[in-house]
């Protein structure tokens, strides 16, 4: 199924957070990360650029815990 460009599937946001597609799920439910849209067939689909901020976070904690 097609999307638009801005939206992604779980896998994808997994994949740009380094975290497993459970993880993203989990970040989704406590709030974390703001499911944008539900398909007709329960496909989570988030902002991309959402995802690309929350990796960037991310990395800067992990960095700075380095």
């Amino acid at each position: 199924m097609r999307f638009p460009k801005d939206l992604i599937e779980t896998a994808d946001a997994a994949r740009i957070l380094g975290v497993t597609p459970d993880a993203v799920r989990q970040m989704a439910r406590r709030g974390d990360l703001r499911v944008q849209f539900t398909s007709p067939r329960g496909w989570r689909l988030y902002h991309r650029a959402v995802v690309e901020r929350l990796a960037a976070v991310r990395r800067r904690f992990a960095d700075d815990a380095a």
